[in-house]
């Protein structure tokens, strides 16, 4: 394809047409869960977004904004909250660029931006078209010493300096207000902001306003802040040549946008309307200053503007004091890159010319042209005369109402202070607007929008007009609109949000009120959705809540907390029994077998619980710390409901410490590398020895080499354990030419399926000159049918490159024999758990000798590993095992020492 290019950096991309994706990369296709690019081409954007973003406004109507804004400028960028195929949701950061009628929309995952700071690669393809070629200003600033570091050529010529001299400074030389500067850096780093305005100095002390976007990701162990800045001077340049133009003209004049806000007006715009700039900026000169019955020709008018050339029109205006007057008025629109980006509109004063039509022609705008009800009075507020529209509203026809007075439309909502505090408004503004209940000819009270108008001639009121809008359909719409908010758009369960109100407000009305949230995770609903599509994994889920709303009564909210996760709060409760006996009967719901779309499904599910005020006294702890009981049930064999203790904190805690502790010792490359040698049982020379990292921080160094190793996979650093391991001991093997002994090094399973993986090793073995088959990748088979695929394609993707793969505690519960050959293993490491008690007589003897059988006839070579004692070791030599490593024969060693031995 034409981006395939982009497959290989942790960038992701739409290609948009006719609002449709007709390409994307491989990063995109993995960012939201789909098998292949056909799954994503031909989806509408708005297919992967949930339907309302974070701040509650509606995904599709804020989308069009931003591509109307990109079709307009080019380019913008913004935060959006985005969903994955399994439901999932993520906020990303996103770029959009319009190139003729293409949209490119360039996609950062900011939940996951960790995963990706291996992957920004100072000379990549990537690196030329969003750094080097970019005509916006960019600076690579390092996070602690505040550094510039790098810089493109956009900000060379900005800034003044050369290269070398921009490297020398600190992001503090440039800025302005330092203070400011610093604080701004602070919000980067607590994800709090991310957009400032501000103003830096240039090489010739001139000081330029700029917009400056940071961000803060990881490269090559150390954080960096990308500064996207953009020179805004241009801009308050152009503001002061069109004040100028607005400035010395005779006329009044408004300036808008594309959006037809006001944007700017000049002096003699105030004198003939009397709003100051303050009071017109940002606001719609419909709502200033149109008539309500005119705001329909307004309309016309202003899409005229933003299609055509020019319009001349003779209308009426309102003044702040709500006199009307008669204008002409010229518009033309402004035009930047053949599109229309707003509009110049003059006013010129009229008034004097049709003073004496003046009444007559508002009498025939209403008369002719409103839509809505109409009501008009005589200065006594006697009716004189109603529309259509006010007939079918109330009821009542001109012939009903001929000289009484609105008062017979009077409900009893309303007290006799709000008429008078209405009409003294009247008299003294001439104008009153606002929402009133009225009541029927047959009795029924409806809601409405009533504008008063009162019609002077010759400063003396003659006239009463009342403009009704009927909002009786608005309201119903509220209501329903209120209960859509609150529900789930699949399941009609509650939403998350609404739930969290509920527990907020029973919290806030009785906080000495015990509740109690139960979290459940359906296990394995993926496997729904991938083998029998998403129209079952959504039936099943429709069925599910439509068995809880039966089961359960109202007293208890149960909402759908996304995806295949479910909350339940049960306020009031007697005692934990209570709890743990719901607890069971969801479990049982969930366990009932499921018919969709013929097939049968049994499904179980997780369970974790929070109790108030105990676990939390915020809806965030308790959500989170039910959130963690579920995730241990998940991990339990049989308990699958779990109450929340400390101890589950504490363990996360620990496992967040040990994680910091790792960050810190790859930053400052606090640990030795020690090789663990491999004898031949029958020569007794080494034949290979497995390398393993030996952490110079006691803390660290406590912890298990397994413990270490989990955690790392959690959060990503195996990818800079390894990087750094696999590097050096490339170096080491360039170096040492006639190094002869094979290097084991240990891989974790999810990295073979990682495509990153594979790109990290080919980066790493073009520095470096040496004999690929002196590297040994470890790994072990646990959960190796989960990953099959993937893992495959990247085995068979290294062995092209040379190396080999030996399979490492062989013999656990999960190994399975067909996968030997199916991976290409050349050998494998029997797990030490099968020698720790070993003899003739127990079982591990005879599944020993079974697996040396096997080995043998697949010409697989077995070793053993953990060998302790003198017993364990004549075993697997009766057993004619090919080598094994172990304290009884050797300590770990440096690789000085082992080059000794080679």
């Amino acid at each position: 394809m034409l981006y395939e290019a982009f497959d290989n950096v942790p960038i992701s991309f739409w290609v948009i047409e006719n609002d449709s994706i007709i390409d994307c990369n491989l990063n995109a296709v993995n960012l939201f869960g789909y098998n292949s690019k056909d799954d994503l081409i031909g989806l509408k954007p708005f297919d992967l977004s949930p339907y309302s973003q974070d701040d509650g406004s509606e995904s599709y109507e804020k989308g069009l904004e931003y591509i109307k804004q990109a079709q307009l400028n080019k380019h913008v960028n913004f935060m959006w909250r985005h969903s994955k195929k399994n439901g999932d949701t993520f906020l990303a950061y996103i770029n959009l660029v319009a190139i003729k009628d293409v949209l490119f929309a360039i996609i950062t995952n900011i939940d996951e931006i960790k995963h990706y700071e291996e992957t920004i690669k100072e000379k990549d393809e990537m690196y030329k078209l969003l750094f080097e070629q970019n005509k916006n200003m960019i600076l690579f600033i390092d996070a602690k010493t505040l550094q510039i570091t790098d810089a493109n050529e956009a900000a060379i010529n900005f800034y003044g300096y050369d290269l070398n001299t921009l490297r020398k400074k600190k992001y503090t030389d440039i800025v302005v207000n330092t203070k400011e500067s610093l604080n701004n850096i602070d919000l980067v780093l607590t994800n709090m902001q991310n957009t400032f305005y501000t103003k830096h100095k240039l090489a010739n002390n001139e000081i330029r306003d700029v917009e400056v976007n940071i961000f803060s990701i990881a490269l090559n162990s150390k954080d960096y802040l990308i500064n996207m800045i953009y020179d805004t001077t241009e801009k308050i340049k152009q503001n002061i040549i069109i004040n100028t133009f607005l400035h010395q003209s005779p006329y009044p004049i408004a300036v808008l946008d594309n959006n037809q806000l006001v944007i700017n007006i000049n002096d003699k715009f105030t004198e003939l309307f009397q709003y100051t700039k303050e009071e017109v900026l940002g606001n719609n000169l419909n709502d200033l200053l149109t008539p309500l019955e005119l705001r329909n020709e307004l309309d016309d008018n202003i899409d005229k503007v933003f299609t055509e050339n020019f319009i001349r029109v003779t209308t009426i205006r309102k003044r702040k004091d709500e006199s009307l007057i008669d204008v002409e008025i010229l518009a033309f629109p402004i035009t930047y890159n053949d599109k229309i980006i707003g509009a110049y509109v003059h006013y010129i004063d009229i008034t004097q010319k049709i003073k004496d039509q003046n009444q007559l022609q508002l009498f025939k705008k209403v008369l002719e042209n409103n839509n809505e009800g109409i009501i008009i009075t005589n200065s006594k507020e006697e009716i004189e005369w109603v529309n259509h529209a006010f007939t079918k509203i109330s009821g009542y026809t001109l012939e009903d109402l001929v000289g009484k007075t609105p008062s017979i439309l009077r409900s009893d909502v309303h007290t006799p202070e709000f008429y008078l505090k209405m009409w003294d408004e009247i008299r003294e503004n001439k104008h009153w607007s606002g929402e009133i209940w009225n009541k029927d000819k047959h009795g029924e009270i409806y809601p409405e929008w009533l504008n008063i108008y009162a019609i002077q001639n010759n400063n003396s009121i003659t006239n009463y007009v009342g403009i009704i809008k009927d909002l009786s359909e608005s309201k119903k719409i509220d209501r329903k609109m209120r209960v859509l908010a609150q529900k789930d758009v699949l399941t009609g369960l509650y939403n998350r949000v609404h739930l969290t109100d509920i527990i907020s407000k029973t919290i806030c009305q009785n906080k000495d009120q015990p509740l109690a949230v139960l979290f459940i995770d359906l296990n394995h609903f993926k496997e729904i959705n991938d083998t029998l599509g998403h129209h079952a994994g959504d039936t099943f889920l429709i069925e599910i809540a439509q068995r809880f709303q039966k089961t359960f009564s109202e007293d208890i909210n149960i909402a759908r907390y996304g995806g295949d996760e479910f909350v339940f709060l049960v306020p009031g409760f007697s005692s934990k029994q209570q709890i743990t006996k719901i607890a069971r009967k969801i479990l049982n719901i969930i366990s009932q077998p499921y018919r969709v779309d013929g097939h049968f499904l049994y499904v179980t599910a997780s369970l974790g619980i929070s109790l108030y005020p105990k676990d939390g006294t915020t809806c965030d702890e308790l959500f989170q710390n039910a959130d963690i009981a579920m995730y241990v049930a998940k991990s339990n064999l049989e308990n699958k409901i779990v109450y929340y203790t400390p101890s589950m904190r504490k363990k996360i805690d620990e496992r967040f410490k040990m994680a910091v502790l790792m960050r810190e010792a790859i930053e400052k490359k606090a640990y030795t590398l020690y090789f663990e040698p491999l004898y031949d049982l029958k020569s007794n020379k080494i034949i290979s020895c497995e390398v393993n990292v030996d952490w110079h921080n006691p803390e660290l160094k406590a912890y298990s080499k397994q413990k270490y190793l989990d955690i790392a996979c959690q959060t990503g650093q195996i990818n800079q354990i390894f990087a750094y391991t696999f590097e050096d001991i490339c170096r080491k093997l360039e170096q040492e030419k006639d190094f002869n002994i094979p290097i084991s090094i240990n891989i974790a399973i999810e990295q073979l399926e990682q495509t990153l993986f594979i790109n990290q090793i080919k980066d790493i073995i073009k520095r470096y000159n040496f004999n690929h088959s002196l590297i040994v990748f470890e790994f072990t088979d646990k959960s190796l049918a989960n990953y099959s695929t993937r893992v495959k394609k990247t085995i068979h993707n290294l062995l092209k490159l040379g190396f080999s793969f030996t399979l490492d505690e062989f013999g656990d519960d999960n190994s399975s024999i067909k996968q030997l050959k199916h991976y290409h293993i050349k050998s494998i490491k029997l797990s030490p758990n099968l020698l720790y008690t070993i003899d003739e007589k127990n079982i591990n003897y005879e599944l020993i000798k079974l697996y040396r059988i096997i080995s043998q006839e697949m010409n697989i070579k077995l070793f053993a590993t953990g060998v302790k004692k003198e017993q364990q070791d004549a075993i697997i030599r009766e057993l004619a095992f090919d080598g094994a490593q172990g304290s009884y024969y050797a300590k770990a060693i440096t690789f000085e020492k082992l080059k000794d031995l080679s």
